[in-house]
């Protein structure tokens, strides 16, 4: 398996990859852009009508918040050969603000249609993105022969629903930490109960008590006083 140069990309790319922009080749990889379509992944309490999609405008930017989930889409259209392999990944402009990757590292011979990212926020602030951004990468590497198994089915041109329901049931960070501050405040209301019906209970076990004490334990009382009594 061997690379494909710049030299080669120059070459192949324009019949692999839709739109192509020659400006984009960079060190043996071609550099791939936001799509217009996002998908941020919503906490439990969300309403489901603002479960969606965002489209994007040319170079309107969305954050990803800290500690969450998201699907992009890539504005290229991607094919590789029955006889190539590509390996994909974030620029490292993003990842050093903390996205990461989540998905697979490779794209299938055979495949045509636009790359989705599955994306997680692990840095500590919003991470914006902008549509037409360069934010992938994608290398080219030759098989040694035509793969008698390509990939036959036919790629993505926009985020599909059966993905956006995925993240949302994942424990991002936001939705745990809403979940511990729910446990917390469940707790804590349970503690107040408790205290409440024990505080009850102590007043009303006296309230008995004292006739109680009264009839039956007072007279005791002042029996054994009365004996103890010395002349």
């Amino acid at each position: 398996m061997s690379f494909w140069s710049s030299q080669t990309l120059s070459s192949r790319l324009p019949s692999l990859i839709e739109p192509f922009n020659e400006d984009q080749i960079q060190s043996a990889s071609y550099e791939l852009c936001l799509g217009e379509e996002v998908y941020i992944s919503a906490l439990p309490d969300t309403p489901l009508k603002e479960r969606k999609k965002i489209i994007l405008s040319d170079k309107e930017t969305v954050p990803i918040p800290p500690g969450q989930f998201a699907f992009l889409i890539t504005s290229e259209t991607v094919k590789v050969p029955d006889n190539a392999l590509a390996f994909i990944s974030i620029k490292f402009k993003f990842k050093s603000k903390g996205l990461i990757n989540v998905s697979g590292l490779h794209v299938d011979p055979g495949y045509n249609g636009k790359l989705i990212f599955a994306v997680y926020n692990a840095g500590p602030l919003h991470l914006h993105i902008g549509r037409g951004e360069k934010v992938f990468s994608i290398w080219y590497a030759d098989l040694d022969k035509d793969d008698d198994k390509p990939r036959k089915k036919l790629g993505y041109d926009l985020i599909p629903t059966d993905l956006m329901n995925s993240p949302d049931s994942v424990a991002s960070l936001p939705s745990l930490v809403k979940r511990l501050d729910d446990l917390e405040k469940k707790v804590e209301n349970y503690s107040i109960k408790q205290t409440l019906v024990l505080t009850i209970t102590i007043g009303v076990l006296l309230a008995f008590a004292k006739p109680i004490v009264d009839i039956f334990i007072q007279p005791l009382l002042n029996m054994i006083k009365s004996s103890l009594v010395i002349y």
